[in-house]
């Protein structure tokens, strides 16, 4: 644990909003019971949900010249910066299988492997040592070479009999690739959502937030940074969409497609709190989102960890085990909320759940604690 230094506000404040926004879509009262924005589209096409994780990769790559750039004002060697990186790749995978052991605890089928923490630090390790071994142009040609030869392999390669640009849910490349590699490792009535060439496009992801974030570094005006935020943030959406018409949006397969548009909404959102925040100077209404910004994965892993938990019956009933959340969303939310729909009480004690590690990452903050990851 370290005392929490300063950050570019604005910056603290997406990520902490991305993170609410993960607690949020990953732990509803019943998912038999999700209003449809707050769901993952099935296989192509885009919801609130889905522009989450994606937004995550794309501000840890916005930080990265940030941080990179003090280091070395501290003198800090490539050597070291290597050391660090990989010890945090090591880290974040560690914490993600054991997120995986717990969600499937305590059923003895195989391990998960792939996972939400191990999508970031895979990703992290392409984009960081891109970043920190090439310079913006290079960064640029490492993102057309990574999202285009991931077009490459999902749409002009034949696999397993099937032609080439088979993209259904059952049969694709990514899917093929997980069954033959991960077996039983990896979830496979369809697809894993964070398998293994998903990390391709995963680094673009990030490399396009460091490219976002060099500019903001490097303009000196906060006018200059604002409309070069907005213009590559409209062109960036705008490409996306003109290619999801050849190469859906799919966050399943990550698709090029999919992460220029969600790229280019996150630079535009990005923008939008630059100049609430950093600009206008209107900061109260974000402390909140502040406080997660701080330490958004130590959170997010504590309350993976919490929800999991919460979803095994500890309870006894006369009818039997119960979960505690089911004993807490329809044993007391749901007959406080009738008539309304069902949804409502699921959506409250999503509300409720985040509600909470916001105020846990309140403590951390008036503490001065940031737990790094």
């Amino acid at each position: 644990m370290k005392v929490a230094a300063h950050h570019l506000e604005s910056l603290d404040v997406f990520r902490g909003m991305t993170i609410a926004a993960m607690i949020l879509v990953n732990n509803p009262g019943d998912w038999g019971a999700v209003f449809a924005p707050l769901l993952h589209a099935y296989w192509t096409g885009i919801t609130v949900a889905d522009v989450v994780f994606p937004w995550f990769l794309f501000i840890m790559g916005f930080a990265m010249p940030f941080a990179f750039a003090r280091r070395h004002e501290h003198g800090d060697a490539r050597p070291q910066l290597h050391r660090r990186i990989v010890q945090r790749v090591a880290w974040l995978i560690v914490l993600g299988l054991v997120l995986n052991a717990v969600a499937a605890w305590p059923s003895a089928t195989p391990l998960r492997i792939p996972g939400i923490l191990q999508r970031i630090a895979l990703a992290y390790l392409i984009a960081s040592l891109v970043v920190l071994h090439l310079d913006a142009a290079g960064w640029v040609a490492a993102i057309a070479t990574l999202l285009l030869g991931h077009w490459v392999l999902l749409t002009q390669l034949p696999f397993d009999g099937f032609p080439a640009g088979t993209l259904t849910p059952e049969h694709n490349v990514a899917r093929y690739v997980d069954t033959v590699v991960l077996g039983r490792h990896a979830v496979t009535r369809t697809l894993d959502p964070e398998g293994l060439l998903g990390v391709i496009p995963s680094a673009a992801t990030a490399l396009i937030g460091a490219l976002a974030g060099d500019v903001v570094r490097r303009a000196s005006v906060d006018r200059e940074r604002l409309r070069l935020l907005l213009i590559a943030g409209s062109a960036t959406l705008v490409a996306g969409a003109g290619w999801s018409h050849v190469f859906p949006l799919s966050k399943p397969l990550w698709t090029g497609s999919y992460v220029l548009v969600v790229s280019g909404l996150a630079m535009l959102v990005m923008a939008v709190l630059y100049g609430a925040i950093e600009v206008a100077g209107w900061r109260s209404w974000a402390r909140p989102f502040a406080w997660l910004g701080v330490n958004p994965l130590a959170i997010y892993f504590l309350s993976d960890v919490t929800g999991h938990l919460l979803e095994l019956p500890w309870i006894h009933q006369a009818q039997g085990r119960t979960t505690t959340k089911g004993w807490m969303v329809w044993g007391t939310i749901e007959p406080a909320l009738r008539p309304l729909r069902a949804e409502w009480a699921s959506l409250t004690f999503a509300v409720a759940f985040t509600l909470l590690w916001i105020a846990v990452a309140g403590v951390l903050y008036r503490r001065r604690i940031r737990i790094q990851v």
